[in-house]
């Protein structure tokens, strides 16, 4: 089984330096060329289906690259992060590296848990796992959950700090499972 892991197309909000969090923007013109371009380097990938987050700059983008017009499903376990009060905060108020820690130091109030995006996007890979075993499957997704599906594959790293697993903008990251 294949899978391309897909984040969303850039929106204002990523260019403003902010945390998007469930925010639910749109993408702006240079995430809307970012999808399409992603749909061109996909056309000879011979995907089965899409799954998507379903906050509308995940669903655009997911839409866009779909030149093939396969099944696009929407899963709430693909959802960025819930950074409660901190969503449209400057990314420069806090700590990313503490932010993105399995064992933060500090106490970020009503935002999710690393750990708790984990276990979400761990449900939807192993679910995955054993009910399509012989597909090729697009998951278009955040930055937040990308973070998460590459621990899935490469581990978590020994200091807890998933940041590591930073992705680009509709960058495109393939994973045998």
């Amino acid at each position: 089984m294949k899978i391309y892991v897909i984040r969303h197309g850039q929106t204002d909000v990523n260019i403003e330096n902010k945390i998007n969090s469930l925010n639910d923007d749109d993408l702006n013109e240079t995430g809307i060329i970012q999808a399409k371009q992603v749909g061109k380097k996909l056309e000879n990938v011979d995907y089965n289906f899409i799954i998507s987050s379903p906050l509308t700059r995940t669903k655009h983008t997911a839409n866009l690259l779909n030149i093939k017009s396969k099944d696009i499903i929407f899963d709430n376990r693909l959802l960025e992060r819930d950074a409660g009060i901190f969503t449209k905060q400057l990314i420069e108020k806090i700590d990313e590296e503490d932010w993105w820690n399995l064992n933060p130091k500090q106490d970020y109030k009503d935002a999710e848990t690393v750990k708790n995006v984990l276990d979400r996007v761990y449900d939807l890979l192993d679910e995955l796992k054993n009910k399509y075993k012989d597909k090729t499957i697009l998951l278009v997704t955040h930055g937040g959950t990308s973070k998460a599906i590459s621990c899935y594959f490469k581990g978590i790293p020994e200091d807890g700090i998933i940041k590591k697993y930073e992705h680009d903008n509709c960058e495109i990251h393939e994973f045998d499972l």
